[in-house]
């Protein structure tokens, strides 16, 4: 069974004996470790006596059998964790999996961590049918938001969204880094916990790298050299192409908006707010609008349509599209 892993941080559901995780984002790891101990170990000082973490290779299976079968120590539950499980050969395995062919495992908590999932593997079909999966994979750039806003508001920030889009395009997808960003704006503002752009500017580090704002950011000036060279490290980190299509039209309705926003004299902070950016990055937009006509946008905002349509479709490579649509875009 897979679980909804932010739904589970909040409000896990009741224990069960066996557990896997499949991923390496360490914010995730670290924060699904430590919820396991806070509920297995909560209000008991006999925490040391009742948890065990080990890695796979580092202890023989005669061993780890062994602290399964032992019973927990002034507590209702044993917790171990396993890492490196994809280490185990599958002869471990049968002997690794026993003890849950049966009810009978009730005083245990045991979870696998993987970094990667094959479901071909036997004890992955024995896995999905009996325990209870939680994904700890890397995040996209369009999937950290909901992360952001949980992180925050656990930290007790508020953030606009002038200064939370900032403070999302001056960070990367690295949860880890994120949260320390965060608690660094957090010892800044003290008991002030709204974050401004001001804020944002003074207190963060610039830390995205090859991320799909430098290729919305290289369409916008119709740069086909740093627009192609982006889309090639966006796909070798294993970026959505259909996110990333969902982000290049967002950036062409921004510089459309902005276009006619100007032929209503709106002022900065009006224009701003009428295409949904901060403030900080109105600069950059508003100069790349001298470089597209109404015509070009529409033509644009035609070609992302054909582009979808043609990924979500054709038996072509996904990058040969979208390189297509950068050159007729960019020329």
């Amino acid at each position: 069974m897979s679980v909804n892993l932010m739904k589970w941080l909040q409000s896990p559901l009741p224990l069960q004996p066996l557990y896997y995780v499949v991923g390496a984002e360490l914010f995730f790891i670290s924060e699904i470790k430590k919820n396991f101990i806070e509920n297995v170990h909560s209000g008991n000082n006999a925490v040391d006596f009742n948890h065990d973490e080990i890695s796979a290779g580092k202890i023989s299976i005669e061993d780890l059998l062994t602290l399964f079968e032992t019973l927990p120590f002034m507590s209702e539950r044993r917790l171990i964790f396993c890492n490196q499980a994809e280490k185990f050969s599958d002869q471990d395995w049968k002997e690794l999996l026993k003890p849950f062919l049966s009810s009978s495992v009730q005083n245990i908590t045991v979870v696998y961590f993987f970094e990667k999932k094959d479901g071909r593997k036997k004890h992955f079909k024995f896995l999905k049918d009996k325990a209870v999966e939680l994904l700890a994979e890397s995040l996209r750039d369009w999937e950290v938001d909901p992360w952001l806003d949980f992180i925050s508001k656990r930290e007790g920030l508020e953030f606009p969204s002038d200064s939370r889009t900032l403070f999302r395009q001056l960070t990367g997808t690295n949860l880890m880094e994120i949260q320390l960003e965060l608690k660094k704006l957090k010892q800044y503002k003290g008991d002030d916990k709204k974050i401004s752009e001001k804020d944002v500017l003074s207190c963060t580090s610039y830390l995205k790298t090859d991320s799909i704002f430098d290729l919305t950011n290289a369409i916008g000036k119709k740069d086909i050299v740093q627009a192609l060279s982006s889309l090639a490290h966006l796909l070798e980190q294993n970026q959505n192409e259909l996110g990333t299509l969902a982000m290049l039209a967002r950036h062409i309705r921004i510089l459309s908006k902005l276009q006619k926003g100007k032929k209503q004299n709106l002022s900065k902070n009006q224009l701003a707010h009428k295409a949904g950016i901060s403030s900080y990055f109105l600069k950059n937009y508003l100069n790349q609008t001298t470089l597209w006509s109404e015509r070009q946008i529409d033509q644009t905002m035609e070609a992302l349509f054909e582009a979808d349509k043609a990924l979500k479709s054709s038996p072509l490579s996904s990058h040969i599209w979208l390189e297509n649509f950068i050159l007729k875009t960019c020329s």
